[in-house]
C-alpha cells in the first residue's frame, strides 16, 4: 500500500511571497514519510539545489531531474527517497 501526502506549503517558500525555513519542512516531511518514501518537488534549479544540499545531509537519495515538458522548462523537479539508516554500533573493548 503506498500514502501520498501533498504538501503545499513548498510553493508558498518563495521569498517574494512569505518567509519561511525550508528546512523545517523537510524536517517535517522526514518525520512523516517512512523509510523509502518519496518526496517529490517542483520548483526552480536555484531553490531545488538548496533542497537537495538539505535532503543530502538528511542522509536521502535526491536527483534533479528535467521538467516532463522538456529541459529547456525553467522548472526542475527534484525526487527525493528517505533512506533507512541505523547508527553504528559502537565497539566494545
Amino acid at each position: 500500500m503506498a500514502f501520498f501526502y501533498n504538501i503545499q506549503a513548498l510553493m508558498m517558500c518563495s521569498p517574494k511571497l512569505f518567509r519561511c525555513d525550508i528546512t523545517d519542512i523537510l524536517l517535517e516531511m522526514d518525520r512523516i514519510l517512512r523509510p523509502e518514501g518519496t518526496a517529490i518537488i517542483r520548483d526552480t534549479v536555484d531553490v531545488l539545489t538548496k533542497v537537495q544540499a538539505i535532503t543530502k545531509r538528511m542522509r536521502w537519495e535526491s536527483r534533479i531531474m528535467d521538467h516532463e515538458d522538456g529541459p529547456f522548462n525553467p522548472e526542475k523537479v527534484l525526487m527525493a527517497v528517505k533512506t533507512y539508516w541505523t547508527a553504528k554500533a559502537e565497539e566494545e573493548h
